[in-house]
């Protein structure tokens, strides 16, 4: 907007709030009784709050209903009444804002009535007994009836009695709706004078007005139709601001705690930690940053607020799962520095067992060697040897324990169990993936027969095809096609044995044109049939190649770098896209699984240069340390052990994530919000506690769900 705009605008705006300050005074003489619009309330311990006063002599029916559902089924359904919904973006956020203000919990409903506005929405925490469908039910057979019939009291005694029947596994009543009268508006009272005069006063205004709300219309439609794909702007400011302050809070209370693990546990083992709390405080950097643009006096569009908050949103939710992700392991080491003993005994165990199977996987690697060809096994080959050092590593490192607790390190001697647990781990994934593979390697060598039999009569039907008049045409196009198919076939009849992985994945890149080609001289059931078979050696060859590229991604953490494992991650995706299209849309299905496993082969590739790039460098001394404290070489002499258990315990990976409020290594749980406790009693004598953790993965402000909608 031009300085000479905003001059215009400002002139305009102040004749335009006189006029209204004007009408709002006449109103407020006119209707001192008017009922006002209700933001997020207090209970303040009641379980109904009629703030309309609709509820009249039927309020002591509505609290007998209320009691007899505490009673019977454990639960508490609070009833709140109000005008309208203000201080929030929407009746969500309202009922929603007032279930935690008031600290309901697992076992409490809210429903909650806009009477001037003729809306409603009910809240329960995520984990309610109930599901969606349920409570859907119970919106469309007993609350709204009775609201649009204005039974404000039958609203919530319906309610009660259809949450009791749901709760004991019944099926819902028809509800029993006594019809009344609306809520009086807010104002009704006021003059034909005072309104008169207002509307004067707001013709004229508006007139003067009028140029300039012409010009905010088209900013304010592009908002709305922004707003209708997604959350509004008023929703993104205010998780923006709750993220902010939230991961601001565990940023700081992590940054002081960092200090007393690391003289804890370690500079090694708090190395993880010390890159998450650094990243997760640039993230929090930016986003600050952002916000100032938000905040300042500088005009901005709709589009880059809306790109900005969700950039934010991005930034704390990302920073949030970095730190969250380090929680556990720290607190497994304290529990191991209390009570290290049975951990001990469960590695002693543990080598031994995984120990006893090492022949046996040496002899299974000997044999899939006179099979098949070292590519196709390299990722096993080193695998019982690779064990044996895990085993030796673990053996050492708990022999150490008991002298490092006599010596008063308990903090140090959790560590070295750690490592040990962790070593026993990976030899036994090392030793299992080498059965697998052998698995693996027998399925795609039946899979690449049926392949090879299916391109096989791909290129008698396209020779058919092009021997017709109608198909002589396209013998330009097809002969091609048959010409690279027919190769790829006597390829894989050449290597197949020897690799067959390799060679099924040659051989249906090679058919896939032709297959296409063909697609549209095919009837219906031939083309389901064909896509129905390919779905499903697909699958299985994706699904198998995941495996084993995981193992071997996951024994060699050390060693891989990002990439292997983002399209491994990529892969498993698509797998999981494929399963669940496998049965609605068979082809799309087998288009996700025909990217998974080439996704999956990709990341095996990857894989592979990686660790072999590892071996070459740390053969050269250059993986240092810094792993175990065991010297340049490690305990075996060798730094391959780097590359087999990597940053695993300079942090603690793969443990189950927490959410934290109160930092990295300590606090209270759910860093979205803390846990709620009902706190309430009724008067039948049933207290309990109702505490809950808000789920994160509602859409919902506050975490919570339910239904509502106009009636």
């Amino acid at each position: 907007m031009s300085r000479t705009d905003r001059r215009r605008y400002s002139t305009l705006r102040s004749g335009l709030v006189a006029g209204v300050g004007l009408v709002l005074a006449l109103l407020a003489l006119q209707a001192p009784q008017a009922a006002q619009a209700t933001d997020p309330v207090n209970l303040g311990g009641s379980y109904v709050v009629d703030r309309v006063g609709v509820l009249g002599t039927r309020a002591a029916e509505v609290q007998d209903a209320l009691d007899e559902l505490s009673q019977t089924e454990g639960t508490n359904l609070f009833v709140v009444y109000v005008d309208s919904f203000t201080g929030v973006a929407d009746r969500e956020a309202w009922a929603d804002d007032t279930a935690m203000k008031n600290d309901l919990g697992v076992n409490d409903v809210l429903l909650a009535v806009a009477t001037d506005d003729r809306l409603y929405q009910l809240s329960v925490d995520p984990d309610f007994a109930l599901t969606d469908a349920q409570l859907s039910e119970l919106e469309t057979t007993s609350i709204q009836p009775s609201l649009r019939q204005n039974d404000w009291a039958g609203a919530a005694i319906n309610t009660a009695s259809g949450l009791s029947e749901l709760l004991g596994g019944e099926s819902l009543s028809p509800p029993v709706v006594t019809p009344g009268e609306a809520a009086e508006a807010a104002g009704s009272g006021s003059s034909i004078l005072t309104w008169a005069l207002g509307g004067t006063v707001v013709v004229v205004a508006g007139a003067v007005g009028a140029v300039y709300l012409r010009k905010r219309s088209k900013a304010k439609a592009a908002e709305a139709r922004q707003g209708a794909d997604g959350p509004s702007q008023l929703e993104l400011d205010r998780e923006v601001g709750r993220l902010l302050v939230q991961l601001d809070d565990a940023v700081k209370s992590s940054e002081q705690e960092l200090g007393f693990a690391i003289a804890q546990f370690g500079d090694d083992a708090t190395a993880s930690f010390v890159q998450a709390l650094d990243s997760a405080k640039e993230k929090v950097r930016q986003s600050f940053a952002l916000k100032q643009n938000l905040d300042d006096s500088t005009p901005d569009s709709a589009e880059d607020r809306r790109a900005w908050s969700l950039k934010i949103i991005e930034l704390c939710t990302s920073a949030d799962a970095e730190l969250d992700a380090q929680a556990d392991a720290f607190a497994a080491l304290r529990e191991l520095e209390k009570n290290p003993q049975p951990s001990l005994d469960a590695i002693a165990s543990g080598v031994a067992s995984v120990r006893q199977r090492i022949p046996a996987a040496t002899q299974t690697v000997q044999s899939l060697r006179a099979t098949y060809s070292a590519d196709a096994l390299a990722t096993v080959l080193e695998n019982p040897a690779q064990a044996e050092k895990l085993l030796a590593y673990a053996d050492t490192t708990a022999t150490a324990v008991p002298g490092l607790i006599a010596g008063g390190r308990a903090s140090e001697a959790a560590v070295s169990i750690q490592r040990a647990q962790a070593a026993v781990a990976q030899s036994e994934t090392l030793i299992t993936a080498v059965g697998t593979l052998g698995a693996a390697l027998q399925n795609a060598a039946a899979a690449l027969a049926s392949a090879v039999t299916e391109a096989t009569n791909d290129i008698a039907e396209a020779r058919a095809l092009t021997a017709t008049p109608q198909g002589a045409p396209r013998a330009a196009e097809l002969s091609p096609l048959v010409i690279a198919l027919e190769s790829a076939i006597a390829q894989a009849r050449k290597s197949g044995a020897s690799d067959p992985v390799a060679a099924l994945q040659a051989l249906q890149g090679a058919n896939a044109p032709l297959d296409a080609a063909l697609a549209g001289v095919r009837d219906e059931a031939q083309r389901v049939a064909r896509t129905q078979e390919q779905l499903s050696r697909t699958l299985t060859a994706a699904s198998s190649t995941i495996t084993a590229v995981k193992e071997y991604v996951v024994t060699r953490r050390g060693a891989v770098s990002v990439d292997a494992r983002t399209r491994i991650a990529e892969a498993e995706r698509l797998l999981n896209e494929a399963y669940g299209l496998q049965s609605t849309d068979p082809e799309r299905a087998l288009s996700s699984a025909t990217q998974a496993y080439q996704f999956a082969q990709a990341a095996d590739q990857a894989a592979r240069i990686d660790v072999d790039a590892y071996s070459g460098y740390s053969g050269q001394g250059g993986a240092g340390q810094g792993y175990y404290g065991q010297g340049e070489q490690g305990v075996d002499g060798s730094a391959m052990l780097g590359g087999l258990l990597g940053g695993l315990f300079s942090g603690g990976g793969g443990s189950s994530r927490r959410s934290y409020s109160g930092g990295m290594f300590g606090g209270s749980s759910s860093w979205g919000g803390g846990g709620r406790s009902s706190g309430s009693s009724r008067s039948s004598g049933s207290s309990r506690s109702s505490g809950s953790r808000r789920s994160s993965s509602s859409g919902r402000s506050g975490g919570r769900r339910g239904g509502g909608g106009r009636f």
